[in-house]
């Protein structure tokens, strides 16, 4: 958040970063203190891994959209198909994120989550939409990006 300010403020004086650098600490401090920050409620090794993953994401999401395109120019073509996805991910967070990635994806929409068996029911537009989710690697992109078990 500090540096979101700093950069949204434009005050760049000594005295003013100072004072935020040591505020910004004295909160990161007490939250700890508090037990607060947990893994998961604040993971910073996604930080490290999030560029990454997030221009693949964007170049799935312009990818899908060409397609969405084309069976909003031909309707003929949509043929909508749910499908349960395995998910591998080990965390609650982690499998959130899969189905948000898979909602983010055009043409598809996460529609439940069970984590009892670890799997999302998805809503594809199309039976090609329903079928790339079989494909492993969104599975695998998010699983890198949920970072080894703790």
């Amino acid at each position: 958040m500090f540096g979101l300010w700093l950069l949204l403020s434009g005050h760049y004086t000594g005295l003013l970063i100072s004072l935020g650098f040591i505020s910004a600490l004295g909160v990161s401090m007490i939250a700890h203190r508090m037990g607060v920050l947990d893994e998961e409620g604040l993971p910073m090794g996604v930080l490290l891994r999030l560029p990454k993953v997030a221009i693949w994401l964007t170049w799935e999401i312009l990818k899908s959209n060409w397609a969405v395109v084309k069976v909003i120019f031909n309707p003929a073509l949509a043929d909508p198909h749910m499908t349960r996805v395995s998910a591998s991910q080990k965390t609650t967070a982690g499998l959130v994120t899969y189905a948000n990635f898979i909602t983010l994806t055009p043409g598809t929409v996460s529609v439940d989550v069970d984590e009892a068996d670890h799997s999302i029911l998805v809503h594809g537009l199309t039976a090609e939409f329903a079928e790339s989710l079989a494909d492993p690697e969104m599975d695998a992109r998010v699983s890198a990006l949920e970072g080894p078990a703790s």
